[in-house]
């Protein structure tokens, strides 16, 4: 089992975000059921965050793709590695609109990613978490 995370600048205006959010999630449910892949996309101030898990082969396919989907530009990879079990063994695609967060930048999510590695196992469920509580906007205003 593999888990990458990453995260991208989105290509279209703010307004189309929600829409934009609802044709991902659509055409993510089937094609990464098909590569038994699972995760969650958070879309916050114009950027991707995205954890994905499955086969390493079938997430490096998926982000071949994602790579070349025009909707995201400027891709870096926060965590590329090998897990020992699944952490979404119910879900194939779950994802989540954020709005005013001031801690997602780059380096923010750079350095809360490198603390993850460092004090926490390498659980997809675990990292879900842990991005979830650091983007809201409550948790933004303490960090800063």
């Amino acid at each position: 089992m593999h888990l990458i995370t990453y995260i991208s600048t989105a290509t279209f205006p703010a307004e189309q975000a929600y829409e934009m959010l609802a044709n991902i999630e659509k055409v993510a449910k089937v094609e990464n059921g098909k590569r038994n892949v699972t995760g969650v996309l958070f879309f916050v101030n114009g950027k991707f965050l995205q954890v994905i898990e499955g086969e390493e082969s079938a997430l490096r396919e998926l982000m071949h793709n994602i790579e070349a989907d025009d909707r995201h530009s400027d891709i870096s990879y926060l965590i590329d590695t090998s897990v020992e079990k699944r952490g979404f063994n119910d879900w194939n695609m779950d994802s989540f609109h954020l709005s005013n967060c001031t801690v997602f930048t780059l380096e923010n999510l750079q350095n809360l990613t490198d603390s993850f590695k460092k004090n926490l196992l390498p659980r997809s469920d675990a990292l879900i978490d842990y991005y979830k509580i650091l983007l809201t906007q409550k948790t933004a205003q303490a960090l800063s």
